[in-house]
């Protein structure tokens, strides 16, 4: 059975991409070179990055810049997403320093019928489905369509360059927090303090809910907790277990909080989400890999069809065009201050960071 996933590699322009749709299950963390764009094509999806959790509904786009640490949860069963991987060398013709680039791009409810998440999706759509046939004039058409996508990212959301000295910062830094999640996937059925991921990291206790915070999106407590429901739904799907074994068996205390916990993540119980567990679902917790979708998908034929045929400018009559780029500039606005707001938590960080080192210094002497 033929799925859509896809690797494309043209050495010339060192051009390397993976374009693929799967089914989201658990929580997991990831952090990696290539610059990945995701469209939500079905379902809600929380998406935790740069340190910010945002609840990514169907039609949604996201990008997540190159070895930016970033995890994706579903919040319902079905919840379906397309997603390419771009290795951010390709930029390097047009741009120097491509790994000092940093795009900010995600849609809302407010903004992702705007025109340039409209033309994202078209164009990931018509890419995505070029791949099925090997003819040389569909993969003149795929090549036309991703220089159509990179042209519309950067015409609507241009990068920024962010300084060395902080790359280098932020590299240390999720180096860090990637030693301390590890000992967390080891360990999460044992009680974990601050103290013991000071160790771990070489940071100071006090420093580590801030650091998780400014990387993850979320606290330390808040990882831990959706970790452990992690492990929790695989044996909600994959075994007999009582409700209060399983809660216990993964690091929770009891089982109140066990079902507060769940209910808080996914708006539901433990005993609700396993009434609703499908076939697919349980393939997809068992071994926590991506499930890709079958080419001859139904709803995912569909949905990319009617992407491609809401495609600018037919989908935005000519008399909407000066309303709606009026909008855009006030959408770029905002995001023109939500990163000076993200400068100042940087910078806050920084501060804060000197002077939990001026009281270690104290103490030390």
């Amino acid at each position: 059975m033929e799925e859509f996933n896809y690797i494309i590699k043209k050495v010339g322009n060192e051009l390397f991409l993976k374009q693929y749709i799967y089914r989201v299950g658990s929580y997991h963390y990831n952090w990696h070179k290539p610059i990945e764009l995701l469209v939500i094509l079905n379902g809600e999806v929380e998406v935790c990055t740069n340190g910010t959790c945002r609840i990514l509904e169907t039609d949604d786009v996201i990008l997540v810049n190159s070895y930016s640490g970033h995890a994706t949860l579903a919040h319902e069963p079905e919840s379906i997403v397309m997603l390419l991987h771009m290795d951010p060398t390709f930029l390097s013709d047009y741009y120097r320093d491509v790994e000092l680039l940093s795009f900010d791009l995600c849609s809302t409810k407010e903004t992702r019928d705007y025109t340039a998440f409209v033309l994202i999706r078209s164009y990931l759509s018509e890419m995505i489905l070029s791949c099925k046939n090997n003819d040389p004039t569909y993969k003149l058409l795929f090549e036309s369509k991703f220089y159509s996508l990179m042209h519309t990212i950067i015409q609507y959301f241009p990068p920024r360059e962010i300084q060395s000295t902080v790359f280098i910062r932020n590299q240390k830094r999720i180096t860090a927090i990637e030693k301390m999640l590890k000992y967390i996937d080891k360990n999460y059925k044992k009680k974990i303090t601050l103290d013991i991921l000071a160790k771990e990291s070489g940071y100071n206790s006090n420093y580590i809910s801030q650091l998780f915070k400014s990387t993850m999106g979320i606290n330390f407590h808040d990882y831990l907790t959706r970790i452990r429901l992690r492990e929790a739904t695989r044996d909600l799907s994959q075994t007999e277990y009582k409700i209060l074994d399983i809660a216990l068996e993964n690091g929770f205390s009891d089982i109140k909080s066990f079902n507060s916990a769940f209910k808080k993540n996914f708006g539901k119980s433990p005993t609700d989400y396993r009434k609703r567990l499908n076939k697919d679902i349980v393939k997809i917790d068992v071994s926590f890999k991506k499930q890709f979708i079958s080419v001859d998908d139904t709803l995912v034929n569909n949905k990319l069809k009617d992407y491609i045929s809401t495609n600018y400018p037919s989908y935005i009559k000519g008399a909407e065009n000066d309303k709606l780029n009026n909008i855009e500039k006030a959408y770029k606005l905002k995001e023109q201050i939500t990163q000076l707001s993200d400068k100042f938590k940087e910078l806050s960080g920084d501060i804060e960071e000197v002077n939990i080192s001026i009281e270690d210094y104290k103490k030390g002497n």
